[in-house]
């Protein structure tokens, strides 16, 4: 128990010693704080890569969606896949296939 009670005290000194830390008044901080030059180069900057980098994304989209592309072979009807023991309640055809349109119920 008492090893548990400085354990605790020590973790405490440790916490409130990190909330006492100063930072040098010259110093950068997490969240900008540079000067008004340096906040309007910064600006400056990212509108340009978004400018330059937008038109290449596009082109980049544009180039890759216009080719064609290889859409694979088609699964052969193995027996094994469809085994139905009793007709559904709609009939013979899968369901999306009799709402679809796809397969009309003789």
């Amino acid at each position: 128990l008492a090893t548990m009670a400085s354990l605790a005290r020590t973790l405490t000194r440790s916490v409130s010693d990190l909330s006492r830390v100063t930072l040098r008044p010259g110093a950068r901080h997490m969240s900008g704080g540079g000067s008004y030059q340096e906040e309007l180069a910064n600006t400056a900057m990212w509108r340009n890569v978004t400018f330059v980098g937008l038109p290449c994304i596009a082109g980049l989209t544009v180039y890759i969606f216009s080719k064609g592309h290889h859409h694979g072979e088609e699964q052969p009807a193995y027996s094994y896949l469809q085994i139905r023991n009793k007709e559904f309640p709609w009939g013979k055809c899968n369901l999306f296939d009799v709402l679809s349109g796809k397969c009309k119920d003789e």
